[in-house]
Parts: C-alpha cells; structure tokens; sequence
C-alpha cells in the first residue's frame, strides 16, 4: 500500500515536470530564440525523454514488484490451501471419530449392564449350587443314619435269633438230659426278658415263615407250649435268620447304590459350582475391563468434541484471513494494472511522432536548462528526503534505517557518482526484499510449529491423564482386591479356630455324656439290686435275673417264678406282718429306676442331636473354607492381572511423559526462537517498506540528474 502510494506520489510529480516545462516553454519562446547556441545540449538533455526514461523504469519497477508480491500472494494461498485442507481434514476426522466413540460408549454401557446382570444370575447359581450341596450332604446324612438304625436293629435281632439257635443246639445235643415236657423258659432261661421280647418280635416280623408256625413259635417263647419239637423249632428261627441276612444285603447293596448316586451328585455339583466361580472371576475381570474402557472412551469423546468445536474456529478465522488477501490482492492487482495502463499511455502519447517534433520545437534548451537540475541540487535534494526520514526515527535503532544512512553517508561527499549510490540503493532494497521474504517465511514457519506443537502437547496430556486415572483405577482396584483377600484370609483363620474351640467342646460334652451313662447304668444296677432285694422278701414272685453293666457287679442271680406245686398244709393266722410301707419302697425306687432311664434317653438324643449338629458345623465349616480358598485364589489372580496392568500403564504414562517433557522442550526452544520476530513482525515491515519508500524516492531524485 505504502508501495503503491509512493508510485503514485512518483508519477503525479513526473506530470506536474512535464506540465511545467510545457508551461515554461509556451511562455519563454523569446528566451528561447537567443539560446540558439544550446541546441546540441538541450538535444543530449531531452526533458521528455527523461520523463520517458522515469516511467519506463516506474513500470519496469512496478512489473518487478508485481511478480515479487505475485511469489508471495502464491506462497501465502499455498499456505491457505494446506492449513485449509488440514482443518477440514481434521475436522472430517473428529466428525467422524465422534459418531465412533458415542457408539463404542454405548456398547460398552450395554456390555456393562448385561455383564452386571450375567454376574448376579452367576452368583445365585453359585450360592444355590451350595445350598443343593448342602441340602444333599443332610438327605445323605439322615438316610445312612436311618440305615445304619435299621442294620443295627436287624444285626441285633440275628444275634438274639443266634443265641436262641444255640441255646437250642446245646439242649438237643444233650437231649438225654432235659425233663420231659420242659418249656422255653428252661431252655432259654439264659436269656434276658428284653431278649426274649426281642425274639418274639423277630418272629412276629417274619414275612418267610406261615401264620401257623408264627403262632407255634410263639406259644413256645412264652411257655405256653413244650420243647416236643426242638428241632423244628430250631429250623424256623434258621429261616428267619437267613431272612434277616438278606434284608442286611439289600440294605448294604441299596446303602452303596445311594452312596454312589450322591457321590455323583456331589461331583456334577462341585463341577457346575467351579464352572460357575470360572465363569465368574472371568466376568468380573471383562466388567473391569469395560469400565476402565468405558471412562477412557468418555475422555477420548469429550477431547474429540472440544477439538472439533475449537478448530471449526480456527477454521473460520483462517478462512476469513484468506479471503480477505484474496480480496487484497484483487484490489492490488486492479490498481496497478490501472497504474501501468496509464504510465504505457502516457508514454504512448509523449513519444508520438508529433509530439516529439512539437517539444522540439516548444522546449529549447534554456527551458531544459531551466528543468532540469543540476547535481549539487539533486545531491541535496536526495540528502533532504533521505534526513527527512532519518529525522521522523528520531532516536529509534540504527537497524530501521541501515540503508538510509549509508546512502546519506555516500551522498554526503561532493562528486559522488550518482549511478553507483542508485545500484547501492538497488542492492539495498533487494536485500530488504530477500529479508521481508526470510520474515514471511519464517512467520509462517513458526506459526505452523506452534499449533503443531500444542495440538501434541494437548493429545499428550490428555493421554497421560487418562493413563493415570487408569493407574489410579488399578491402584483402588488394587486396594480393594487386597482388603477382599486379607478378610477371606482372616475368616478362614477366624473359621479354623471356631471349628478348633467347637471340637474341643464336643470332645467335653462326649466325656459328660459318657461319665453320664457310666454313672446312670450304676445307679440304675443298684436301684435294680434295692428294689430287687425288696422284692424277695415283699414279692417274691416278681424277683428277676440281673446283669448289671455298672461298677456293682452283682453277677447272675437264678431266680424263678415260684409255682405251687403241692398245698401247704393252712397255716394259723398271725395277722399281716409285711408293712405296707413296702410298696410304696417299690414304687419310689421304680419311679427312680424310670428316671435314670428318662435321663439315660433324654442323654443319648442329646449325644446325637450334637454329634449330628457338631458334623453339619464340620460339613458346612469344610464348604465355607473350600470357596473362601477358592475366592482367594481367584481374587489372586485378579490382583495379579491387575497389578500388571497397572505396571504397564505407569510405564505407558512414564515414557508419554518424556515425550511431553521434548515436546514442550520443543515449544520453549520455539517460543525464544519465533517469539521476537512474531512481536516484531509488523513493526520490522512497516519500518523495512518505509525505508524502501524513502530509498525508492531518492533513486527517483538521482534518476532525474542523469
């Protein structure tokens, strides 16, 4: 603009000469017939032709300077055309990117919703997997003690039936020596009323032997009918014997089919119950996965959306600078193609033909003489333009008028010669082209690395922030997965001592049980001896045979019922001489034989509800340690994972934190290098186009001389 100004100034300054020395001409005509001897000189210093010549140079200078701004317009809208197709380049990316990363959110959120659901159906499977195990184990339990009830049971009626058989056996081999017409009393009066009881059962029970021999059997068992038919007798209780035996087979063989049954039960369970903690441990580490990709994705979205938002700005703005050069640019090329259409036509019209005889003849030499200047004018001339611009510096730095002292410096000796200060200024304004030039270049060279290198020093932090909130994430995940583990490790350690402390408790309650029964079976014999002994003298009749277990051994005492067998001759009548105190004796020592047995009852279901409650704490105490240690195991391996990628991001986020540390090195280094010359850039080219200017016009006064 200062350029084209300056042109401007330069040709209405030609035109005012030519019009001037046209004026002087038409008034000075008698003048000029008296200087006929100055024809030769004024031929040689033609005004017009240098006029000619100063516009031939104007235009050959503005063609120049055309083709110098025409380089950089060029290099300026290449720079557009880049950056432009860089931002939308960008730009299309984030467009792009952002539909990306919405859906991957919303997969990731539906992934996490579904995992979650996944996770809690997993668990009630696992926890009823247990409660199946549990439910089992107690049906097993209870069916193999009703088995080993009913095995008992069955062994103690083949052991009376044994003894019977025996007792059956020595009686027939001694045949010779058994009263005719003896009953089972004599023949088994070794056996108890219990076992004889017992027996009767037994026989009651028979499902292999006739209703008739049932009933045989049992009229011999109660006396009531006589050892005639020992033998066969013996024969009966055989076959209910091998009955008997062969139930105890079938209930070992139906006891191990249901051992095995729940064994394979418990196997399929305890498979589908670690298939489901697999599965589990498995869904929990994907869940954590997901929600650390999850907040990684959400930051990677929200970066993209205020990326885009500020590049779509920078965009505009960019658009708006290149337009408005464009703009410049057009006004600039119109104008100065106005200015070379009106130097060309001037030139056109003072180098006619016509005209040239015209001036001839209206601009002798003394005209010329009066045009033109001499050269200490011209020297002082150039010298005033060129102090007038040093004089508007004032104390400003050397470097903004370099080439304007140097040439005042040339212009300040007398005979200078003014073609080598015009190649001097030549030269100098050059270099201040090649030096805006090196400026423009190197503006843009800056700005590009600028906004390179803070768009990389932003994708870096924000990648070093999202790794470390991943590392921080892992570090909770970390914490959490170690308290699980040392509460795991501390229940087990609790668990173990409360089964520790319940055992030796059992143990406690088993000796008071056993010291209980010892002491009660005692106090039982000798109730039984008291009452016994109260019975000989006050009924005789219902004395029994005592086999005592307790520590009064009173041995076997053969006592039968006493049968009249001839009348006593009548005694006299004495009166009563048992007391009657006697029965209630008897029925206080039956009341307290009842109750040591009531007590000996109420002590063995006790026992078993213990011992049965005792084995259940074991079972479940064994079930609970077995997935505590299995949980610990899985959660080891969580913890494991974790903390490897845990160390992988760290080192991740580390080594982006050297990058970040070269990168904003970078920036600094760029910052010292490009800071000065951004600050200064347009003062330097303002100063650098007016020290042309004043330069270029000074050449302009040293080109009128010549």
């Amino acid at each position: 603009s200062s350029d084209l100004f300056n042109v401007e100034k330069m040709a209405k300054t030609a035109a005012m000469k030519t019009f001037l020395a046209l004026a002087l001409s038409s008034s000075g005509l008698a003048t000029a017939s008296k200087a006929a001897s100055q024809t030769d000189l004024a031929s040689n210093a033609n005004p017009i032709r240098k006029v000619v010549t100063m516009m031939q140079k104007m235009s050959e200078k503005i063609e120049k300077e055309a083709e110098e701004e025409k380089d950089l317009y060029d290099k300026f809208m290449c720079h557009c055309k880049s950056e432009l197709a860089d931002f939308e380049k960008g730009q299309a990316e984030f467009e792009a990117a952002v539909p990306k990363l919405q859906a991957d959110a919303e997969t990731a959120t539906a992934q996490i919703a579904q995992l979650s659901q996944e996770i809690e159906a997993q668990k009630a499977d696992e926890l009823q997997a247990i409660e199946d195990m549990k439910r089992a184990d107690a049906n097993r339990n209870k069916e193999h003690d009703k088995y080993e009830e009913e095995v008992k049971e069955i062994k103690a009626d083949v052991e009376v039936t044994d003894e019977a058989i025996a007792a059956l056996g020595e009686a027939e081999k001694g045949g010779a020596l058994l009263q005719e017409g003896s009953d089972s009393t004599q023949l088994l009066s070794h056996m108890s009323k219990k076992q004889m009881m017992r027996l009767q059962k037994v026989v009651m029970k028979s499902s292999k032997v006739s209703e008739a021999d049932k009933q045989s059997l049992l009229s011999f068992l109660i006396g009531s009918s006589k050892a005639s038919g020992i033998g066969e007798v013996k024969g009966l209780l055989s076959t209910q014997k091998e009955e008997m035996e062969e139930e105890i087979q079938v209930d070992d063989r139906e006891e191990e089919k249901d051992v095995n049954i729940f064994q394979e039960l418990m196997a399929a369970k305890t498979t589908e119950k670690e298939t489901v903690e697999e599965t589990l441990a498995d869904k929990i580490d994907r869940l954590g996965s997901l929600k650390v990709s999850l907040v990684e994705i959400k930051g990677e979205l929200s970066d993209a959306q205020n990326a885009g938002s500020k590049d779509v700005e920078v965009l505009k703005k960019l658009d708006e600078s290149c337009k408005a050069k464009t703009k410049q640019w057009d006004e600039r090329e119109k104008t100065r193609g106005e200015e070379l259409k009106a130097i060309e036509e001037t030139i056109k019209i003072l180098n006619s033909d016509d005209n040239l005889d015209l001036f001839k003849k209206a601009l002798p030499s003394p005209i010329f003489l009066q045009l033109a200047a001499t050269a200490e004018e011209t020297r002082y001339k150039a010298l005033s333009i060129l102090r007038g611009f040093a004089m508007s510096k004032g104390n400003e730095a050397v470097a903004n008028r370099t080439g304007v002292d140097l040439v005042m410096l040339a212009l300040s000796g007398k005979g200078v010669d003014f073609s080598t200060v015009q190649k001097m200024i030549d030269n100098m304004i050059a270099l201040m082209g090649q030096e805006q030039k090196d400026d423009d270049d190197k503006k843009s060279y800056c700005n590009k690395q600028s906004f390179e290198n803070t768009r990389k020093t932003k994708a870096l932090r924000h990648k070093i922030k999202t790794l470390e909130e991943t590392v921080s994430t892992k570090e909770d995940a970390l914490e959490t997965v170690t308290a699980e583990i040392k509460e795991l490790q501390a229940g087990i350690t609790e668990l173990d001592k409360s089964v520790a402390e319940s055992t030796d408790m059992r143990q406690k309650e088993h000796d008071e049980y056993q010291k209980l029964i010892h002491e009660q079976a005692a106090t039982k014999d000798v109730l039984l001896m008291a009452k016994d002994r109260m019975n000989q003298f006050y009924h005789p009749e219902f004395t029994t045979t005592l086999s005592t277990t307790g520590p009064y051994s009173l041995g076997f005492v053969q006592i039968s019922q006493h049968q009249q067998l001839r009348e006593e001759p009548a005694a006299p009548e004495f009166g009563n001489s048992k007391s009657q105190e006697g029965n209630g004796v008897l029925n206080m020592l039956q009341d307290l034989i009842v109750e040591t047995e009531k007590t000996v009852k109420e002590a063995e279901f006790n026992e078993k509800d213990s011992q049965r409650l005792y084995e259940d704490l074991l079972a479940d105490s064994k079930a609970k340690r077995e997935a505590d240690m299995s949980a610990i195991a899985g959660k080891q391996k969580v913890k494991a994972d974790v903390e490897s990628e845990k160390v992988k991001k760290a080192a991740s986020a580390k080594a982006e934190t050297e990058e970040l540390k070269d990168v904003e090195s970078f920036g600094k280094s760029l910052e010292q290098e490009c800071s000065w010359l951004l600050q200064n850039y347009e003062y330097r080219k303002t100063a650098r186009a007016q020290e042309k200017d004043t330069l270029t016009e000074a050449k302009s006064v040293l080109a009128g001389a010549q």
